[in-house]
C-alpha cells in the first residue's frame, strides 16, 4: 500500500510537471527565464536603427534614438539611491551614447559615478548648464567635450535641435527653492522630426507652457515639481501625442525625502480627458516605445 501512494504521488507531480513561467521550484526567478534587462535594452538600442524610440531608465533618465543618434537625459545609472538596479549600466551604455543631457547639479541627476564612466568609456558631448560647470571640472571632463547649455539660447548639435529653457527648482510644500539656480536648464530637443520636451526638476513656467507641437512629453508629478494639478494643466495646454511621467517609483525614501523621490503618475492620468489618457504612458524601468 505504501508503495501504491508513493508511486500515485510521483506520478501526479510528474503530471503537474511542476510547471512554471520563469519561476524554478523554489518561487524565486530561474536563470533561464528569460534574458537580463540590460541585456534586453542593449539589443533593442543596437538594434534600433530606423524611425525614433524612447527608453526609461528610471527617475529623469531617458534614452532618446533616431536613426543612428543616441541622446540621453539625467541619467544616474550608477546612483546609490535607487531601490532596484538600474535597467542598464553606464558602462553598457558608454559606447553607444552620443549627447549626454544635462539640466542641473544635483547627482540624481548630474551623477558623478555615471559621468566619470563616460569620460572614459564613451565619446558622448556633454552638454551642460553652466550651473553644473564646477562638478565637470572636478571630475575632469575635457573642455572640448562640453557644451555649455544658456536657458533660451538654441543651438544644433550632431544634427539634433537643442532649445534649452529656463528651470526653477521647487522645495517641499510647493514652495521654491531657497537655493534655486537660474543657470539650470530644461530642454526641447527635435530629433527625427519630433519635438520632445524635458523640463528638468522645475515648477511650472511659461518657458513649458507656451511652446508650440510638443509631440512627446517628460514630466515630473513630484511635490517639488509640477505634482499634479500643474501636471495636468500642463499636458491640457501642450496636448502632446506622448504624455510620459518621470521622476517616480525609481529611488528609495523616507519621509524626509518624500517631496522629491514620490510621485503621483495615477492620480494625473485620471484626472485627464479619455483622448489624453491614451496617449498617457506609465513605463516600467527599462520600458520602451515607439514614436510614431
Amino acid at each position: 500500500m505504501k508503495d501504491f501512494f508513493t508511486l500515485g504521488f510521483v506520478l501526479l507531480l510528474l503530471l503537474c510537471g511542476f510547471r512554471t513561467t520563469g519561476y524554478g521550484q523554489t518561487g524565486k526567478p530561474s536563470k533561464t527565464a528569460g534574458p537580463s534587462p540590460s541585456k534586453s535594452i542593449l539589443e533593442q538600442i543596437k538594434k534600433h536603427t530606423t524611425g525614433t524610440a524612447i527608453w526609461w531608465t528610471g527617475h529623469n533618465g531617458w534614452l532618446i534614438k533616431s536613426g543612428d543618434l543616441l541622446i540621453s537625459t539625467d541619467l544616474a545609472l550608477e546612483y546609490g539611491g535607487r531601490s532596484a538596479p538600474t535597467p542598464v549600466s553606464a558602462l553598457e551604455i558608454a559606447p553607444e551614447l552620443d549627447i549626454y543631457l544635462v539640466t542641473h547639479a544635483h547627482s540624481d541627476h548630474f551623477d558623478p559615478k555615471t559621468a566619470k564612466i563616460f569620460i572614459k568609456n564613451s565619446k558622448c558631448i556633454f552638454v551642460l548648464p553652466e550651473s553644473c560647470l564646477k562638478t565637470a571640472q572636478e571630475l575632469g571632463i575635457p573642455q572640448e567635450r562640453i557644451r555649455v547649455a544658456k536657458p533660451r539660447e538654441p543651438f544644433e548639435l550632431l544634427g539634433a535641435k537643442i532649445e534649452p529653457i529656463r528651470a526653477i527648482h521647487g522645495n517641499a510644500n510647493f514652495a521654491v527653492y531657497f537655493e534655486a539656480n537660474l543657470q539650470d536648464c530644461g530642454y526641447v530637443i527635435t530629433i527625427g522630426g519630433k519635438r520632445f520636451l524635458q523640463p528638468g526638476d522645475s515648477v511650472l513656467l511659461e518657458d513649458q507652457l507656451f511652446q508650440e507641437k510638443i509631440d512627446v512629453l517628460f514630466f515630473s508629478p513630484t511635490e517639488h515639481n509640477t505634482y499634479i494639478d500643474n501636471s495636468v494643466m500642463l499636458i491640457n495646454r501642450l496636448s502632446p501625442s506622448y504624455i510620459l511621467p518621470q521622476h517616480h517609483s525609481t529611488m528609495t525614501y523616507d519621509e524626509r525625502d518624500r517631496f522629491w523621490a514620490k510621485g503621483y503618475p495615477a492620480e494625473v492620468k485620471i484626472r485627464l480627458s479619455k483622448p489624453l489618457q491614451d496617449r498617457y504612458h506609465i513605463l516600467e524601468q527599462g520600458g520602451y516605445l515607439e514614436i510614431k
